[in-house]
């Protein structure tokens, strides 16, 4: 139960932390953005900010709604089937976990966003010093995909609900 809410709240924090987090990128961007980086950390390809503005919205919603969709779809599902589900707590939990998969996604692409944008800025720094951001959505994406996988296997489920 308080799984379910904790995942729902992250999710809405994330939907609303990119919105912030594309705001400010949009703000601060040059007209042209760069993408890509040669070997010495020069930008070699570049697009117009509207475009990257729009592409990251668009990637967004698209995954959002993606998202939105096959997780109305799991829960349509009823938990009596045995086709798909072992139990309601079985749904519960793959439910919450598709739930967290799309929190990770708009993790990743807060970081993505978040990185061009650092990447593009005239401030006194290393872009280097903030590859580390770059890791932070894959590095979820592994734990919640470890996540699923602990759910799987479980052969009974166990009730962590008190």
């Amino acid at each position: 139960m308080y799984t379910d809410k904790f995942v729902k709240l992250a999710w809405v924090l994330t939907f609303l932390g990119f919105l912030v987090a594309l705001s400010f990128s949009y703000a601060f961007l040059p007209v042209q953005v760069g993408i890509q980086a040669d070997a010495d950390g020069n930008p070699d390809q570049l697009i117009d900010r509207e475009m990257f503005f729009y592409l990251a919205l668009g990637a967004f919603v698209f995954v959002n709604i993606i998202c939105l969709v096959s997780f109305r779809m799991l829960n349509a599902l009823p938990a009596s089937s045995s086709v798909f589900y072992r139990s309601e707590l079985f749904k519960d939990r793959i439910q919450n976990w598709f739930a967290a998969f799309t929190t990770v996604i708009n993790i990743f692409l807060i970081c993505t966003v978040s990185y061009i944008s650092l990447f593009n800025n005239q401030g006194d720094y290393q872009i280097g010093q903030f590859n580390w951001v770059m890791w932070v959505g894959p590095l979820l994406f592994v734990g919640v995909l470890v996540w699923l996988v602990i759910i799987l296997v479980s052969p009974k489920p166990i009730n962590t609900e008190a």
